[in-house]
């Protein structure tokens, strides 16, 4: 569906008055909006969202989860950290595994985007613990992260075309987290490989250092 489409569904939704409908309709409408660049439209929605579902902790937790997955694209890191903290508490009151594991798993990435490794991987650590697959009602999050693998895969394109090793080795590093925590280790060893390489190359220690932990973390998945 096209991004009128999804918003219609939504508002559809909302007449119905089915709250665990609206919820998921609404996280599909705002990640739509992502997809196209329209952070302001998706975090209006799920701000209002978020206002009428107080009263409904399970449901809170899943919109505040989108709000700030939508301010995490849109760059601000700031807020969108504020909304995470928010949910994740929610989910531990309501002891709800998924979503502790998609909260600390973009906590994670955002960390080691950051290049804060070791509080990346303390909180990468226990993501993965959790042992939970990818749920619809985080559809926006994750549809965050393919996004970020596009973004990062353009950025390592551009440094092979540049032919500067530093160019390639961040966005390259930047996306081994990624892969890990999305289970895809195939991919995670080729870029953990190469990253090792281009970091000796380029005499980046602190992410040489940094290929040991992740490395290491990656053996106990």
């Amino acid at each position: 569906m096209n991004l009128s489409q999804l918003e219609e569904s939504f508002k559809s939704a909302h007449i119905k008055g089915d709250w665990a409908d609206i919820v998921k309709k609404a996280v599909i409408f705002a990640n739509g909006c992502q997809e196209v660049r329209k952070f302001d439209a998706a975090i209006a929605c799920l701000n209002k969202l978020a206002l009428d579902l107080k009263w409904d902790k399970k449901l809170l937790a899943v919109v505040l989860t989108a709000l700030g997955t939508a301010y995490w694209e849109k760059a601000q890191l700031k807020k969108a950290l504020q909304q995470f903290e928010k949910a994740l508490l929610l989910f531990k009151e309501t002891g709800d595994n998924a979503g502790k594991a998609a909260i600390l798993s973009i906590v994670g990435i955002t960390y080691w985007r950051k290049c804060e490794w070791d509080k990346a991987l303390e909180i990468l650590e226990d993501a993965l613990s959790l042992k939970t697959n990818r749920e619809e009602r985080f559809a926006s999050l994750y549809g965050a992260f393919d996004r970020g693998f596009a973004t990062l895969q353009n950025r390592i394109r551009m440094g092979r075309e540049l032919e500067q090793p530093k160019k390639i080795l961040q966005p390259l590093f930047s996306s081994t987290a990624l892969h890990l925590i999305t289970g895809n280790m195939g991919a995670f060893k080729t870029c953990l490989e190469e990253s090792e390489t281009l970091a000796k190359q380029t005499g980046q220690s602190d992410i040489l250092k940094a290929t040991l932990g992740i490395s290491k973390l990656a053996s106990q998945v």
